[in-house]
């Protein structure tokens, strides 16, 4: 893995010192534990040999006594001389490199971008405010005396009839007492597959000693690989809509339709409508309401109601 020298800020002349220096040329202080070291973007590759043995040599030690940074294989503070003893050395740390930025979005091309950014804003804001006014007229709430001019009922049997259809599916989906008609090879879906590993630069290593050495990693490398199964087309028997029955009126008798079934066939469901005509003062509206409350209205009769969106009657009093 790369080394390569990194530098450090004097922090009492404000001198950019390269890593191997213990001490400052500018002004000839030591450097002791307030100094950190960075890496600049292009900072070539160490190869000369006494530079790699420094490198190599581990991160320094910090005096005990004065905080001064000496080597590893020093023996004594070269600032004050106390012996090595217990003193700490310096953090080895691991510095990642920040994921790859996100493209920018593409600029409006000309002079008139700003002008179209400008013109966009505005139809914009002018949507919103079209969009909320259209929101409220939707929700507000009038009133309007309405007189009820017909009321109106409807009812309907939705009928299955049990039939043969073909279907396909996968061998694993094909439904018991199905019978097939034929088979075939296709393509179901993808999977991925590991094909190797590859060396991808992830950061730098701190060594501590002003020296930085790149940090590799072997991330897997994958193909997507299509993934085939049996395609099964056969014939089952299978309950489908066949027909609606209805029945309706403007009386006050609703009824549901005589429903003849014949072989194989069967009711699946059963709905039921009931609405209400009424005539306001401007305009009329229609009204469905629950079988309870229609059979309790009163044709001709006069009601207050409640009108939402000045179009649909929510309430009757």
């Amino acid at each position: 893995m790369a080394i390569r020298e990194g530098k450090w800020r004097c922090p009492y002349c404000s001198s950019v010192n390269r890593g191997a220096n213990l001490a400052c040329p500018g002004c000839g202080a030591q450097r002791d534990d307030d100094v950190g070291f960075f890496l600049e973007d292009d900072a070539p590759e160490v190869t000369d040999g006494k530079l790699l043995a420094q490198a190599q040599a581990g991160a320094d030690w910090l005096c005990a006594f004065c905080s001064t940074s000496n080597t590893p294989a020093a023996a004594s503070c070269v600032q004050c001389g106390a012996g090595k003893g217990s003193s700490p050395s310096r953090e080895v740390r691991e510095i990642r490199s920040p994921p790859p930025p996100a493209r920018p979005a593409a600029a409006p091309a000309g002079k008139g971008g700003r002008g179209c950014l400008v013109a966009l804003a505005v139809l914009l804001l002018l949507g919103l405010g079209l969009c909320g006014v259209t929101t409220w007229l939707s929700l507000r709430k009038t009133a309007d005396t309405v007189r009820v001019t017909g009321l109106d009922w409807e009812r309907s049997v939705q009928v299955q009839a049990l039939r043969t259809v073909r279907e396909s599916a996968w061998r694993d989906g094909v439904p018991p007492g199905a019978r097939v008609v034929s088979r075939s090879r296709e393509q179901r879906s993808t999977e991925r597959v590991q094909t190797g590993t590859q060396r991808v630069k992830v950061g730098t290593r701190d060594k501590g000693n002003g020296f930085f050495e790149d940090v590799y990693e072997d991330r897997p490398v994958y193909r997507e690989r299509p993934v085939h199964d049996e395609k099964v087309t056969y014939d089952v028997e299978r309950w489908v809509d066949a027909r609606n029955e209805q029945a309706r009126g403007g009386d006050r008798r609703p009824r549901w339709p005589d429903v003849r079934l014949g072989r194989n066939e069967r009711e699946s469901g059963r709905k039921e409508r009931y609405v209400a005509r009424l005539q306001g003062a401007r305009r009329s509206y229609e009204m469905e309401l629950p079988q309870s409350r229609w059979e309790q209205l009163e044709e001709g009769r006069s009601y207050e109601a409640v009108v939402r969106g000045g179009s649909r009657v929510v309430e009757l009093k």
